[in-house]
């Protein structure tokens, strides 16, 4: 799961942070609204967390560029601001949840689960290619009725190549799909999880192929 924080307050962005990366979701943290309409423009996100005193562009002007781009990523307001009018704005212009500062960071936790709850509640949390299944709610990894360990990392990886099962993926994608943008996170350590991903799945009937100076793609032998 990826996040966009959009925050200014530099020590309440730390602690963001920290919480939900310890809690493997991968963070995107902007500190201006302007900043981060872009990212939520560049790049596809599960849920943005955002302030409404921003520089550059308030949290309602943010809510309102996103919505009116047809973007129904959930948004969780955080705020000082508990004026009940700007709360019900808020609400009204797109917002799916309201987080009054100083606020604690398990609410604020469940309050993340709860909206990937309901947006997952539309979608099949399994994703299967013959006799591999990855279940993206619980983040787990059986093949052929086997339980597979896999770091959270690894389990990012391969949900992207099942994603795109038997179409190629860049390197590149790989390496954003399993890292914060602030984070350094490179082509070889992309081979390094490839290549455990590629000793777990032993030979059976999925594997991962190598495009040369491309990427990789996952594909099912003898379907």
């Amino acid at each position: 799961m990826r996040i966009l924080l959009v925050e200014d307050d530099v020590v309440l962005g730390d602690a963001v942070v920290q919480s939900l990366v310890n809690a493997t979701y991968a963070v995107d943290w902007f500190r201006n609204g302007k900043d981060g309409v872009l990212a939520a423009q560049a790049q596809t996100y599960d849920l943005v967390l955002l302030d409404l005193g921003l520089p550059f562009l308030t949290g309602f002007e943010v809510i309102q560029r996103l919505r009116n781009s047809k973007q129904s990523v959930p948004i969780i307001v955080l705020t000082a601001n508990d004026n009940p009018d700007d709360i019900v704005n808020a609400f009204d212009m797109g917002a799916d949840d309201y987080l009054i500062k100083p606020f604690r960071l398990p609410e604020l936790a469940a309050r993340i689960r709860a909206q990937i709850r309901r947006v997952n509640a539309h979608y099949s949390s399994k994703i299967t290619i013959g006799p591999l299944e990855l279940d993206t709610k619980e983040h787990s990894v059986h093949l052929k009725g086997e339980k597979l360990s896999v770091s959270p990392r690894e389990f990012s990886l391969l949900e992207t190549l099942a994603n795109k099962c038997g179409k190629l993926v860049t390197k590149e994608a790989l390496i954003e799909s399993l890292c914060n943008w602030e984070q350094d996170i490179g082509q070889n350590a992309i081979e390094v999880y490839v290549h455990r991903l590629r000793k777990k799945l032993g030979d059976g009937e999925v594997c991962i192929s190598n495009v040369r100076g491309l990427g990789y793609i996952m594909e099912q032998k003898n379907p």
